[in-house]
């Protein structure tokens, strides 16, 4: 097994994955083509943690997505892809009928307030914030993972371990004080494995949209 980076030609792959292991999830609702615009928008932006685990054979079995500076990363996102990310969200939307009505009552609000802060200030030639190298930014700070996906037919190989440390590792280069990530309450089997690999348990969560997980933390200095 080796863990390198996720590349954007890996992206058609990475979404094959991601609807096979979080089919369920609300973002792959939104369906192939939004999920593709996504993992391409993520892995260009700037303090992007994207990392797949392959195989003997090259095949990607596992991938991890994550930030070292979530926000200046999700600002970085926005402002180059918007317009494709949109694009792809409306298409989805105007297929399921569904899918509109609990995507407007869930996440249209600030999802449009966070699109037309970025897209106002690419409007007006305003310079956008731009962050130093990820070590200087990100110093002493925390990171976040937001994704962390195994392929059924490798589980059990130690893949969803092994990029948690490589992901573990790049936020120590990166400075940074901590990690943290979430995961559904209902999911034992997550919690547990973070738990065993040394993740601790830091209370629980309430979405915006309802939704309750479990915070997790990993301190990456002694104390």
């Amino acid at each position: 097994m080796r863990v390198r980076p996720l590349s954007v030609g890996d992206a058609s792959t990475a979404v094959r994955l991601h609807l096979d292991v979080l089919g369920a999830e609300f973002i792959s609702r939104l369906g192939p083509p939004f999920l593709r615009a996504y993992y391409r928008a993520w892995i260009e932006a700037e303090d992007a943690l994207a990392l797949a685990a392959t195989g003997p054979t090259g095949t990607i079995d596992g991938i991890l997505l994550g930030a070292v500076d979530p926000s200046a990363h999700t600002a970085a996102m926005v402002r180059r892809h918007w317009p494709s990310l949109v694009a792809h969200l409306a298409v989805a939307a105007a297929r399921d009928r569904r899918l509109a009505r609990d995507l407007l009552v869930t996440r249209a609000v600030r999802y449009v307030q966070g699109i037309a802060r970025v897209a106002r200030r690419s409007r007006r030639h305003l310079p956008a914030p731009t962050p130093a190298p990820s070590v200087e930014v990100a110093a002493g700070g925390t990171g976040e993972i937001t994704h962390l996906l195994v392929a059924p037919s490798a589980q059990g190989r130690g893949i969803g371990r092994a990029l948690v440390t490589a992901a573990e590792d790049a936020a120590r280069c990166a400075g940074l004080r901590e990690l943290v990530l979430v995961t559904p309450v209902e999911e034992w089997g997550a919690r547990r494995f973070y738990e065993r690999i040394g993740w601790q348990v830091d209370g629980e969560v309430v979405s915006r949209s309802g939704e309750r997980f479990v915070h997790f933390r990993r301190p990456l200095t002694a104390p």
